[in-house]
């Protein structure tokens, strides 16, 4: 949607795991990082990321791919494998639930499912030998996570918006409280107060469920938003100075093609536009100054050439040769060297040769 808000918090974290949650007004869920899915229409898969965004993935002759995502996925046997640009995979079932990820610095997760009285439970352990249990609801939100040293309980109100996150480590509870005070609808993230009782942050809707403000602790970093169409919108920022960004449907995705912002004493002009591919890949983008920088890219979606201020004396150019069946850079031609890589059968750095031009 349109001028949602989207927040992220972190419950658990150590060397090798990381248990963090995701809120988007647009549905006004919290999904964990984990949650990650696949769901199927006619021929068609559909994978709802952590972050609420959808991508619609279609058949073609590499497998499944995406107008709105880069990332490949394939079906393999009774399986489906999703490579991402971020050089992550996922796995999934045939149902579409999450079985394991497998990390770009080598850490694979992987989840366990069985049926609970409290939800879903999730044995989430790695190749380091840690684990973490994690309970969830039909919807995919967090009713508990069990990790070394530490229990966290999430507490819901009538509406189903999470109002309390309670965690429990060596013998002290601590709270943080969420808060929905929107009188249009209950599900729209308000606020939160720390485990101290301060209240660090309030946010404010309009009447379409659109962002309209967000500030902090002692008004810091306040910002109002104006929405002058359905492609436009005003930010101004606690100094009154205003930026300007309008969109574009491209593809059936709204892009961002322009922002323009007020100078200030210490800062110039925030000035930038974009065109973009069928695909929604940026073609150009023009900064304050006028220069231009031009991408060009292969059939993957992956960029392999960029000239920085196109039609100038400064015009800089870098190519870059990927991996034929992974999203990593094997070989990329700056003006003044050449970098070539290589990478373990994990996708894990081996080597990098920098030689001058």
């Amino acid at each position: 949607m349109y001028g949602n808000k989207v927040q992220d918090e972190t419950d658990y974290e150590s060397k090798t795991t990381k248990v963090s949650r995701f809120y988007n007004s647009s549905d006004g869920l919290w999904r964990h990082n984990f949650s990650t899915y696949l769901y199927f229409s006619d021929r068609s898969a559909v994978m709802v990321k952590a972050d609420g965004k959808e991508n619609l993935f279609s058949p073609s002759a590499e497998g499944y791919i995406s107008e709105t995502d880069v990332g490949t996925l394939r079906k393999e046997n009774d399986s489906w494998r999703y490579d991402g640009l971020n050089r992550q995979v996922l796995f999934f079932s045939a149902s579409g639930d999450l079985v394991q990820v497998n990390d770009p610095q080598g850490i694979v997760y992987r989840l366990a499912y069985s049926q609970r009285d409290a939800g879903r439970e999730i044995v989430l352990s790695n190749n380091y030998g840690e684990s973490v249990v994690l309970v969830e609801s039909s919807k995919r939100q967090l009713r508990s996570v069990k990790a070394p040293a530490q229990n966290i309980t999430f507490v819901y109100d009538a509406a189903h918006s999470l109002s309390e996150r309670q965690l429990s480590s060596g013998g002290i509870v601590s709270v943080r409280k969420y808060h929905y005070e929107n009188s249009y609808n209950p599900n729209l993230l308000t606020g939160i107060t720390d485990e101290r009782g301060v209240r660090f942050a309030t946010w404010a809707y309009d009447r379409a469920g659109r962002a309209i403000s967000s500030q902090h602790a002692g008004n810091a970093g306040a910002i109002t938003i104006s929405y002058t169409s359905d492609l436009s919108s005003t930010v101004t920022n606690e100094l009154g100075k205003d930026t300007t960004y309008r969109y574009e449907i491209i593809s059936g995705v709204k892009r961002l093609v322009e922002v323009k912002g007020e100078p200030t004493l210490d800062c110039p002009a925030s000035n930038s536009s974009y065109t973009y591919s069928d695909r929604g890949l940026v073609l150009t983008k023009t900064d304050a100054k006028g220069l231009v920088t031009n991408y060009v890219y292969n059939d993957r979606g992956l960029e392999i050439s960029r000239t920085e201020a196109t039609g100038t004396t400064l015009a800089r150019t870098t190519t870059t040769e990927w991996d034929p069946d992974r999203f990593l850079p094997i070989r990329v031609v700056e003006p003044n060297r050449v970098t070539v890589y290589s990478y373990d059968t994990q996708g894990r750095e081996l080597s990098r040769q920098s030689t001058s031009r």
